[in-house]
């Protein structure tokens, strides 16, 4: 057992992962240039992999070297780690880079005090301490920043974080017990000691592995995020609109409203204040919408001036009150040109799922009808589609008819 938890031995085997993850950092920046978490990851591997050798070789190399810059090496890896995941959530603190060298230094002070610090069981306490410290600060921004960007890695990172807090933990209550000769200048051994650093190196490797997945689904999120998001407006496009649409009537063909806006005279905008205060327009009532949408409904622009919101639990009445604000925010609303002021006007069409069914084409359909009587009443207005009654329905079909065998006679 003494062999196979051979402490020297383990460091230098953790030497040879936080080389591997480092290097494989350092290749993979090539390719993600805007990510400046990876190189200080990167370079925080690397400054662990020299820490494990010169405490490795503790007894061939001066104290000084093997104690003290190691472990300062170390913390400072560690607290490199923790300014990676903060340049990698977004968050970007005026002291950050003070504070990823803070363990550090707070490590040289201890070192100042050399009763203390001539304790090998104090010595340890105070690395897995700050340890703690880092580790816990990169977990809490993990968790706050996951429901802004919902990666599947992120929960795996905080959970690794868990267990490694663990260990230390473990490490610190064992030595609390059964403390380390304070006078021996050898490495420490044991099964239990030896236990936690295994983990440590598992936890080195998976932590590597965890942040090239990270990387990994930001991207593919974010070219899913495009693919599904109109350019300009930020709101859902077609694809993703029918998408959801769908599965919401799919999963409740009993319910849900389509409403349909139509900017009035966008053309005329176009051509007499140019298409860049129209591209203006267009963002400036999408937030309007956005702002407006309430919770499980969908907003997309669906073509040009047209717009479309799917309320899954709606109906006629709710999706009428809505587009009535939304109506009334956008015509009020000033947009300011070299021209002057401008103001925006939209036509609204509403459907009910309960009036036409859950097909999705008969209920685009239906609001399109409703959206062109706005139009044709005189815009800035809604209209809600009804079924015609069976009496006016055979009218009109005679009308049709009678206009037929007139043209033909």
């Amino acid at each position: 057992m003494s062999t196979l938890f051979h402490v020297p031995s383990l460091l230098m085997a953790a030497a040879v992962a936080g080389a591997c993850v480092s290097t494989s950092h350092l290749l993979i920046w090539r390719g993600v240039r805007n990510e400046i978490s990876v190189p200080l990851w990167g370079v925080a591997y690397g400054l662990c992999t020299l820490a494990m050798i010169m405490i490795g070789l503790r007894g061939v190399i001066p104290g000084f070297l093997s104690i003290v810059v190691s472990n300062g090496l170390l913390l400072v890896a560690v607290g490199l780690v923790w300014l990676g995941y903060r340049r990698f959530i977004g968050k970007i603190g005026r002291y950050d880079r003070l504070l990823a060298l803070l363990g550090g230094l707070v490590w040289l002070a201890f070192a100042c005090h050399h009763k203390l610090f001539a304790d090998i069981n104090l010595r340890t306490h105070a690395v897995s301490v700050v340890q703690s410290v880092y580790l816990l600060a990169i977990a809490y921004d993990l968790v706050a920043h996951r429901r802004k960007e919902p990666l599947p890695s992120l929960s795996l990172t905080v959970a690794a974080i868990a267990v490694q807090l663990a260990l230390l933990l473990a490490r610190t209550i064992h030595l609390l017990i059964d403390p380390l000769d304070t006078s021996t200048d050898t490495l420490p051994s044991g099964t239990p000691l030896a236990l936690t650093l295994v983990g440590s190196i598992g936890f080195v490797v998976f932590l590597g592995l965890l942040q090239f997945a990270l990387v990994g689904q930001r991207s593919e999120r974010r070219f899913r995020v495009a693919a599904e998001t109109d350019g300009l407006t930020g709101l859902a496009n077609r694809r993703r609109f029918l998408s959801e649409v769908l599965s919401d009537l799919e999963r409740s063909p009993a319910s849900g409203a389509m409403i349909l806006f139509d900017l009035d005279h966008f053309k005329s905008i176009n051509d007499t204040h140019g298409h860049l205060t129209g591209d203006r327009a267009l963002v400036e009532f999408s937030s309007i919408l956005a702002k407006a949408t309430p919770h499980r409904a969908v907003a997309a622009r669906i073509g040009g001036e047209e717009f479309a919101l799917f309320l899954p639990d709606g109906n006629a009445a709710a999706a009428a009150a809505l587009a009535e604000d939304i109506r009334r925010l956008t015509h009020t609303y000033e947009l300011i040109t070299t021209n002057g002021r401008l103001n925006m006007t939209v036509s609204v069409g509403v459907a009910d799922v309960a009036e036409v069914g859950s097909d999705y084409e008969t209920l685009h359909g239906a609001a399109d009808v409703a959206l062109y009587r706005a139009k044709s009443d005189g815009r800035d207005r809604i209209a809600i589609y009804r079924r015609e009654p069976l009496p006016k329905q055979i009218a009109a079909k005679r009308g049709e008819l009678a206009h037929l065998m007139s043209a033909t006679a």
